[in-house]
């Protein structure tokens, strides 16, 4: 059972430069989150060749490594077949990175639309959701992976708390971005936490003043950063952490500010 916080740098800080993502995270001491994989203007034409050499990079680095999942303009709950088919590509694409990269955790999001407040459009989406996961989620299974769903304009935890809940399964977690909650939630972060209990496996954490999805340092916001480490305390849940920094000079002042934290409230991190 893990019982520390494995502490992760997004691949983002350096857009896509891998190869010095990669150089950060060794100086950091932190795992590195694969994110935006290729361009997606020409993801067709070079997706094994972005494979190939972003696994030739990783041969050299001796972290953990998780990856983001796609998630631009896709919906796996779509009514139009083939938004739903590229979608599921773009899913299954995601998978094979993460068994190509040994990565340990695969972020997904909803893709869900806040602003539909209908009844039926909540239900149909739902059951969508189940129908789909029921069967990827068994391709994790076999390769021994895990994947999450991560919070983005969800207003609560409640859909994707009870689609993981609904598939059962082990290697089906949640992903709290504590930047999408303060934007999009007027619950707060710990209660998110507490809703999930040991549903909860990963988090992204960056900061915001609640008017645009910044992705800034961890002192640059107004989220409490001490009391959602109070809460994992209190909960003894120790998920893996990836820091959403978009500017490097950020992402190192974060990083040390969650350490010094973490040595505060007394929560080991590797």
């Amino acid at each position: 059972m893990n019982n520390k916080i494995k502490k992760f740098i997004s691949s983002t800080v350096s857009y896509h430069d891998f190869r010095e993502a990669i150089h950060i995270a060794n100086e950091l001491n932190c795992g590195i989150e694969i994110s935006r994989f290729g361009r997606l203007v020409d993801i067709e034409d070079n997706f094994e060749k972005n494979k190939k050499e972003y696994k030739a990079i990783l041969n050299d680095f001796d972290g953990k490594v998780t990856l983001h999942g796609f998630f631009s303009n896709l919906n796996i709950a779509a009514k139009d077949p083939l938004i739903k088919k590229v979608s599921t590509k773009r899913y299954y694409q995601s998978l094979e990175l993460a068994a190509c990269f040994d990565a340990e955790t695969v972020v997904f999001h909803t893709c869900f639309n806040n602003l539909l407040k209908q009844k039926k459009y909540q239900e149909m989406f739902f059951l969508k959701n189940i129908e789909f996961y029921k069967e990827f989620i068994e391709e994790f299974k076999a390769l021994g992976i895990t994947a999450t769903i991560e919070n983005v304009h969800e207003p609560n935890p409640v859909f994707i708390r009870d689609l993981i809940a609904a598939i059962n399964s082990s290697n089906l977690k949640a992903t709290i971005d504590i930047g999408h909650c303060n934007l999009h939630s007027d619950i707060p972060v710990s209660s998110w936490i507490k809703e999930y209990g040991i549903m909860l496996h990963h988090m992204h954490f960056h900061n915001n003043f609640k008017q645009e999805d910044s992705h800034s340092s961890l002192l640059k916001g107004d989220i409490d950063i001490k009391s959602i480490l109070l809460a994992l305390k209190e909960l003894h849940l120790f998920p893996q952490v990836t820091f959403e920094i978009f500017d490097k000079e950020e992402l190192y002042e974060s990083v040390e500010y969650f350490n010094l934290l973490c040595a505060e409230i007394g929560i080991p991190c590797s």
